[in-house]
């Protein structure tokens, strides 16, 4: 172990020039300008003990919604729990953030020195790191899930090469709980690995029951949000593959991806990583790093097509690109290899500085965002900023007919719509239980103001009732006088079996490493 300790100190040195707009003050926009928000979401409902986190209270403008239930969560439960012990929601999500860009460093060596050494794996390591896709996810898309994969495949190429099924299982469980699409596909790709690889049995095995309390309910109740449409024409996969000429050279930009070559956003896989990668596969080829970006470039290729129209659920990845992240990881693997082009010690060592400083010379630059702004972190937790701007950035897991606010007055407040018709008193309200009194004149239907979504159940005076849903809400009979009004949300049966699935996964991985520890 201590002669690993140097490597990874320097690593992390050389990791300065990625995350230094994270130590600075203020933020910067992103694509997904959701972050803080969901970080602090995610904190306030570890706060209030629930766990696995599955319903936010104050996104969906205020009527909550599922988010945690699809949306990959690991990243936000890191986030949301230092926001939970006392940081800033600006500063837990730069926390998170700047683990995404650590640890799959750090990751990639230990997957890469039984193979390279501490030399080559060291060169891999900052390859990957300094990878161009890299900084796009982090410094304009904001795509916390997929660049928090990074950190994950390298575990699962560990796994299948060291025949671990624990260590690629865990691997493949962090990648579906970082990001439910590519998720899905690392699942496929292992699947079909099975032809050739018997062993992956344990992997897959292990990684699905690590991941069965997201997954399972994830695929078994989409149907009750609106995710599915935003399938469509604003995200055809079929306007979004790269053109060939773009993976060596790309304008960088902070715009979108459109059809055709002329995208706002930069697609390029890195000149020095693309030259390094041809010397490593020459000099002595890791076939792993090969087949990992022969397939994920074809994935990304208009050429592929037809293999995305054939596979069920693929179009749900939306955008060809995101293999540039498996295709970025494979491209550091073949890089470690190019300091074998020489079998002295010091050459090996020179070539092996020269391209870690060429890399960052090169490539260093792009890790930086547009712009930054000065906003005070109070500012990221407002009612208003949480149930309307961030809320409107993404409201897909609302029920489909629930009416979207177009302006912040429209966002929910009290407990129940009908506020200026009833006096109402909330005793509690968090996000798996609210209760409050009201006082009604005569009889009559009440329209609560939260999401209705599979396991809430509404009791008027310890009575279980709903009437019926108008437009994703729950309508409620009340009697004349005083009612006391419960909503509590609970696990539906399929939540209860992959929890339960998830569980016993755990306990038998424990028992299994605790045999072997001791014997």
């Amino acid at each position: 172990m201590k002669r690993h300790i140097l490597p990874i100190l320097f690593i992390l040195i050389l990791s300065w020039w990625a995350i230094r707009p994270l130590i600075t003050a203020g933020f910067f926009p992103m694509h997904d300008d959701t972050q803080v928000g969901r970080v602090v979401v995610m904190g306030n409902a570890l706060r209030n003990g629930q766990f696995p986190v599955r319903w936010v209270s104050d996104l969906g403008y205020g009527y909550g919604y599922p988010i945690f239930n699809f949306y990959g969560p690991l990243p936000y439960y890191v986030g949301g729990l230092l926001y939970a012990i006392g940081f800033s929601g600006l500063t837990a999500t730069k926390i998170m953030f700047a683990l995404g860009i650590l640890l799959p460093a750090l990751t990639t060596y230990i997957a890469l020195f039984p193979f390279v050494g501490r030399l080559g794996a060291t060169v891999g390591s900052v390859f990957y790191l300094y990878a161009p896709y890299h900084a796009v996810q982090m410094y304009v898309r904001g795509a916390v899930g997929e660049f928090w994969t990074l950190i994950f495949f390298p575990l699962i190429l560990f796994g299948i090469q060291k025949k671990s099924g624990i260590i690629g299982g865990i691997g493949l469980a962090g990648v579906i709980l970082s990001h439910t699409l590519l998720g899905y596909a690392t699942t496929l790709f292992l699947i079909v690995g099975l032809i050739f690889k018997k062993y992956h049995v344990s992997l897959l095995l292990l990684g699905l029951g690590l991941s069965a309390f997201f997954w399972l309910p994830a695929i078994t109740e989409m149907r009750y949000t609106n995710v599915a449409a935003q399938i469509g024409p604003t995200a055809n996969f079929a306007d979004h593959f790269v053109c060939p000429g773009e993976l060596w050279s790309s304008p960088w930009g902070f715009g979108g991806s459109s059809p055709g070559c002329l995208d706002g956003i930069s697609f390029k896989l890195g000149k020095i990583h693309i030259i390094a990668a041809a010397v490593g596969l020459v000099v002595r080829p890791l076939w792993a790093g090969l087949l990992i970006v022969v397939l994920s470039i074809f994935f990304l290729l208009p050429q592929s097509e037809f293999i995305w129209r054939s596979i069920p659920g693929f179009s749900y990845l939306q955008y060809p690109w995101r293999f540039l992240t498996l295709a970025t990881f494979g491209l550091s693997i073949l890089s470690a290899n190019a300091i074998a082009i020489s079998r002295y010690f010091f050459i090996r060592w020179g070539i092996g500085t020269t391209l870690i400083v060429f890399v960052i010379m090169l490539e260093a630059k792009w890790f930086a965002p547009q712009f930054t702004y000065a906003k005070p972190a109070a500012d990221f937790e407002t009612t208003e900023e949480l149930r309307y701007r961030v809320s409107k950035i993404s409201d897909e897991y609302l029920p489909p007919d629930i009416i979207r606010p177009t302006n912040v007055t429209g966002i929910a407040g009290a407990a129940i719509r009908e506020t200026g018709e009833l006096e109402v008193g909330t005793d509690i309200d968090k996000e798996t239980y609210k209760k409050f009194q009201l006082f009604s004149k005569g009889s009559r239907k009440i329209t609560v103001a939260r999401a209705y979504f599979p396991g809430w159940h509404y009791l008027v005076n310890g009575k279980e009732t709903i009437e019926y849903l108008d437009r994703g809400l729950p309508v409620l009979s009340i009697p004349e006088g005083e009612s006391v009004v419960e909503m509590r949300f609970t696990n539906t049966p399929i939540r209860t079996l992959a929890n339960t699935v998830t569980l016993l996964v755990i306990v038998w991985l424990i028992y299994t490493y605790g045999k072997k520890t001791h014997a």
